[in-house]
């Protein structure tokens, strides 16, 4: 599968969640949201690279705990990639085979995420510590899909939501995170 998505910076996202619920809308209950990035030595998750990137996803919702283990591989940017995920029961020894894959640790965040579903898209509103609010809009395709048609499918339905273009974020969190601990992307 691939995964298409517009990420954003909600300066306000108190309108941002009133605009979605008038359009019927309805978010999920609160998510915590642990991502452990792992990376190919050397690799900046800024540039545009067709290195894969691995993902322990560590998700606490409702008092239930569970993790999914995530490939990710850029296409055309680091919000359009092909996506493979699976369940895991075991994060800690997943790490270590990682670890002897020759991968790397590349960040640790931690964020609530709220999500929704309007028809094929995927919206999702996300508290990340350290960072601030933010909100998705994705949508999973073939991975032949036209990106541009598809990002702007998603522009459209943020865009009637308020969102503005100025508030597009092109970094994932993971890169934002090292950017803003005065890392490399």
């Amino acid at each position: 599968m691939r995964e298409i998505e517009i990420k954003i910076r909600l300066q306000n996202k108190e309108r941002f969640l009133k605009k979605i619920a008038e359009q019927g809308v309805v978010l999920s209950s609160p998510a915590t949201q642990r991502d452990q990035v792992f990376s190919v030595p050397g690799v900046d998750g800024a540039a545009k690279n067709d290195a894969p990137w691995l993902r322990i996803r560590t998700e606490t919702k409702d008092g239930v705990i569970s993790r999914i283990f995530t490939l990710k591989k850029s296409v055309t940017n680091q919000m359009d990639s092909i996506e493979h995920e699976t369940e895991i029961t075991d994060s800690n020894e997943l790490a270590k085979i990682i670890d002897h894959l020759g991968f790397v640790p590349y960040s640790d965040t931690t964020k609530t995420r709220q999500k929704a579903r309007y028809g094929d898209i995927e919206l999702c509103v996300d508290q990340v510590e350290g960072l601030g609010d933010f909100a998705e809009a994705e949508k999973l395709t073939e991975e032949n899909a036209d990106y541009e048609a598809v990002s702007g499918e998603l522009w459209r339905l943020l865009e009637s939501f308020g969102a503005t273009r100025a508030d597009h974020i092109t970094d994932g969190y993971d890169v934002l995170m090292r950017k803003k601990q005065g890392l490399k992307g």
